[in-house]
């Protein structure tokens, strides 16, 4: 079969492709650099030459009645490692830099198998797209006519190996939402058993990405729903702690639900509501299931380098054991009522004053506002109560740790003032943090690492 009739049966397959630029090896045969040229009449050519193929572009051209074009890029190397074919495609593609690199196509055909194997290499390096061409054998030889051209499958591509070391290496830096994406992109496109992998994980993405922005209901859907069936073999260990989790949250909901005063409620059914809240912050395991979500959100965020938002959190973390302790001696910090307190202590206003002086702080006492009511109290005058009632939290701490630590927090651009916290301040801020946060477990004689594990996020 002569040329022409193979150019016309391979034009047919090709159908109206074409290159923008084509990278060519030359071979001793020009057949296949002849057919892709003719075909696919591509703008700009480059071949990659050794010595003894030196003439190859002109052999090339002379089969399709044509003419070299000067234009044409030549590398001639001898090729003897990839190196070199990888140093030759870069040159290229520098003396195209104005081409975008999806507009470049490899052919893989031709050349020695030190070639075929570095340019394979080196395209998927510098991503670039790869063709070849394609015939029936007969005794070991193609036959003339059945030439068509392929796009090898990348299998990266296909089984979306580089998309899922990205999503992970977001999933494990707490980055949730770009996991999320990663893996509903791959959930839609690669085949099974990866397919309903990733489906899961996007699952899981999301789920905790619900749960750091506090959507605690639907975090808490989104993980039944996770767990509603069999989890895939790559995290099915991880089951028993997301059972865990998803109860957790499930708790979780009721408790935040319990919490939420409404203000413009009547004062009778207002009263109910904070009797309710103040059952709620007196239960240990309740408020223990809002610190574990604070805490494990603030070391996300620390991790990542955000300290303004890590101490925002952590300040939380700080108010809510303030909220409990005094909970216990049913005082509500929005809206106290210190009467039966101060009638059960007589010298409970004289111990809050000395706390006042020991921090150089005009004494008030604990005395009504004008309005006959006790005004809502700051974290620190939560803690100086809690000093003046002798309360075990502050058996490690004083009011006057706190105000020093917290100090740094409320000049952040996220509290008081217009300055991003150091990593030495927020260091500083922690260290009371955590030293209240041991206290609190001693008192209520539960396992801290227990607990910290239970709101632990997965890593994958």
């Amino acid at each position: 079969m002569d040329f022409n009739e193979q150019l016309r049966l391979f034009r047919e397959r090709v159908g109206d492709r074409h290159a923008v630029a084509l990278i060519l090896t030359g071979s001793g045969q020009t057949d296949t650099a002849a057919l892709l040229l003719a075909a696919l009449q591509p703008q700009r050519v480059a071949f990659l030459l050794t010595p003894e193929t030196r003439t190859f572009p002109e052999r090339v051209a002379q089969q399709i009645d044509s003419s070299p074009d000067p234009n044409w890029l030549r590398k001639t190397a001898r090729y003897t490692d990839i190196n070199q074919v990888y140093r030759a495609l870069r040159a290229i593609i520098e003396d195209w830099s104005d081409l975008p690199r999806e507009q470049i196509l490899v052919d893989l055909t031709g050349g020695t198998k030190m070639m075929s194997v570095g340019l394979a290499k080196a395209a998927y390096a510098l991503d670039l797209d790869t063709i070849y061409i394609e015939s029936d054998y007969q005794q070991n030889k193609p036959v003339p006519g059945t030439q068509r051209l392929i796009a090898p499958p990348d299998p990266y591509e296909v089984f979306g190996d580089l998309e899922a070391e990205e999503a992970a290496r977001a999933f494990n830096t707490h980055d949730y939402l770009s996991a999320a994406r990663i893996y509903a992109d791959l959930a839609r496109r690669v085949p099974e058993p990866d397919r309903t992998t990733y489906a899961a994980l996007e699952q899981l993405a999301i789920a905790y990405t619900q749960w750091e922005a506090f959507d605690l209901q639907t975090a808490a859907q989104t993980l039944q729903h996770l767990l509603s069936k069999p989890l895939p073999g790559p995290f099915a260990a991880q089951a028993a702690i997301l059972e865990k989790q998803q109860a957790a949250l499930a708790r979780l909901h009721q408790v935040t639900s319990a919490l939420n005063v409404d203000k413009r409620k009547g004062h009778r059914s207002r009263q109910a509501d904070i009797k309710r809240a103040l059952a709620t912050l007196a239960n240990l395991d309740d408020v223990l299931s809002l610190l574990g979500s604070l805490h494990a959100n603030a070391l996300h965020r620390e991790a990542q380098l955000r300290y303004d938002i890590a101490a925002l959190l952590r300040y939380r973390c700080l108010e809510l054991m303030s909220q409990h302790r005094l909970a216990t001696y049913g005082v509500w910090p929005a809206e106290p009522n210190l009467d039966p307190l101060k009638e059960a202590r007589p010298n409970l206003d004289q111990r809050y004053r000395d706390q006042e002086q020991a921090l150089d702080f005009t004494e008030r006492g604990l005395k009504p506002n004008h309005h006959g009511k006790y005004s809502a109290m700051t974290l620190l005058n939560s803690y100086m109560l809690l000093a003046a009632l002798d309360d075990p939290l502050m058996r490690t701490v004083k009011p006057i740790d706190i105000h020093q630590r917290v100090s740094a927090r409320n000049q952040s651009i996220l509290a008081h003032g217009f300055r991003q916290i150091s990593k030495d301040e927020y260091r500083d801020f922690v260290t009371v943090v955590e030293q209240l946060l041991d206290q609190f477990f001693a008192i209520g004689q539960r396992s801290r690492s227990d607990w910290e594990a239970l709101y632990r996020f997965v890593t994958l």
